[in-house]
């Protein structure tokens, strides 16, 4: 019996962290990985998931600290966006949740990424 309520309890503890993570939100970027190297010849594109949290609206893609390209919808991930030309060297790529007034919230994903 006390094998049953201890999993019984792991269960319950399991779902309600489960819940907290989804309720505060969550960005992964899939694709380039971290530490990707990037062609600058071809066209090198973003692919991420997002779980808006409660404060969330939208994301904004920075590229090395550039003016964001704005994603308005996140609704039906995987997303993704084309990457502006980048030049040769280290760039690093984030993606920030936004509130409908554009403030961020918090929530992001990064990655680095070489361009040869």
């Amino acid at each position: 019996m006390k094998q049953r309520y201890s999993l019984f309890i792991g269960l319950a503890l399991f779902v309600a962290a489960s819940q907290v993570v989804a309720a505060e939100g969550s960005i992964t970027i899939t694709s380039p990985v971290n530490d990707a190297v990037l062609q600058s010849a071809t066209e090198n594109k973003l692919a991420f998931n997002v779980q808006l949290s409660p404060k969330g609206n939208h994301v904004h893609v920075y590229v090395d600290d550039q003016d964001p390209i704005v994603v308005r919808d996140v609704s039906h991930c995987p997303c993704s966006v084309a990457l502006p030309k980048l030049s040769s060297g280290k760039h690093t790529i984030v993606v920030k949740e936004a509130t409908a007034g554009h403030a961020p919230t918090g929530v992001q994903g990064s990655v680095t990424a070489t361009v040869k």
